[in-house]
Formats: structure tokens, sequence, C-alpha cells
């Protein structure tokens, strides 16, 4: 299956499904907000204490919609108190390095569920991406922590295998999400974690 297939599969989606598209990868990816919290731990700037309970705030917006997009349609006066969630993302003069990046797709994710919710327009295919840039990013440290001689085509043939899993992942959700239960769903999440 390749990322531009998953992509056309994606565009059909009722709303709801499109939710749970997006909550199955905030779920996966948003302890990665963690690392972000991490490196900036120490910082007292004003502006860096938005970020310190990020993952708290995400952990709160996830769960939330995980019990309600199950039970009942979601609309917006039920998730307006998370539209400050886009705060949690650093601007580039803010900071600049490989979590901030992290943690910027992971709001990206999280802000996409809202505008679905209100219907706004938002792209599956802009979560898919949002998704592999996390795996690009968290990926690529990794693999050049570990090998610090490696070069840019050992990197990618690395990475290579992260995005097929990714792929693999989110094609077999989009066959089972018409009649996925809550359960099944968390199941998944579980099983598909991106660490």
């Amino acid at each position: 299956m390749s990322e531009k297939s998953v992509k056309e599969k994606s565009l059909n989606l009722s709303k709801e499904n499109k939710i749970k598209f997006n909550l199955s990868s905030l779920i996966r990816i948003k302890d990665l907000y963690q690392l972000f919290e991490e490196e900036i731990q120490d910082d007292d700037y004003d502006y860096a204490q938005r970020f310190k309970n990020g993952s708290t705030q995400l952990t709160e917006f996830s769960d939330y919609v995980l019990n309600n997009v199950f039970s009942s349609e979601l609309n917006f006066s039920d998730i307006e108190r998370f539209n400050t969630l886009d705060r949690l993302a650093p601007e580039d003069d803010e900071y600049s390095s490989y979590q901030a990046a992290i943690a910027v797709n992971i709001v990206l994710i999280a802000t996409n569920i809202i505008k679905i919710v209100k219907g706004e327009e938002a792209k599956i295919k802009s979560t898919i991406d949002y998704t592999l840039d996390v795996i690009n990013n968290l990926k690529s440290e990794e693999f050049f922590t570990n090998n610090p001689d490696g070069d840019d085509e050992e990197s990618e043939e690395y990475l290579e295998q992260f995005y097929d899993e990714e792929i693999s992942a989110e094609d077999r959700l989009l066959d089972t999400i018409d009649n996925i239960s809550q359960n099944d769903f968390i199941a998944f999440n579980e099983e598909n974690i991106i660490n």
C-alpha cells in the first residue's frame, strides 16, 4: 500500500470517520509532545510556560473526543473549550529543534479535529503528512544519534521501514473505520503507537 493510495482512500470519509482517523493519529503520537516539554523544562521565559503542560492538555482533548465520538455526534459547543490548543505549537522563532517540530505536527493534528467538528475544511492527507513528518523527525534523530557517521541514503533506508509501517497501519484503519468499535479502536491505537 502506497502513501498515495491511502490518501486517495481517505478522501470519501464521513465527518465522524475523519474525526476518528485524526484522533487515531493524535492518540498514537501525542505522548511524543513530552520530548518537547523535556527540552524546555528549564526555560523560564514567559512564552515557554504555555507549553509546559501541553501533553496533559492534549490527553484531556483526545480522551474527551474518544469518549464522545463513538457515542454521539460531536459539535462545536462540545469542544469549544479546547480552542486554545493551537497555542501549544511553538513558533520557529521560539524553538526550532526536532522536538519542537514534532510538537507542532501533533498540535496540527489536534486542531484538524477541531476544524472537522466545526465543519471547516481539514484534509486527512494533511494528517497523514503531519504523522509522517513526526516519524521523519523522530527516527532521523534516532538514526543519526546511533550512527553518527551514517549518510542520508542510509537514513532514508532506515526511515522507509517506519513510513511503510505507518502507511500500512493507516490502510488497515481505513478498511475498518466504518464499523470499528471503541474497544477495537483503542486496541488498534495501542498496537500502532509511534515511539
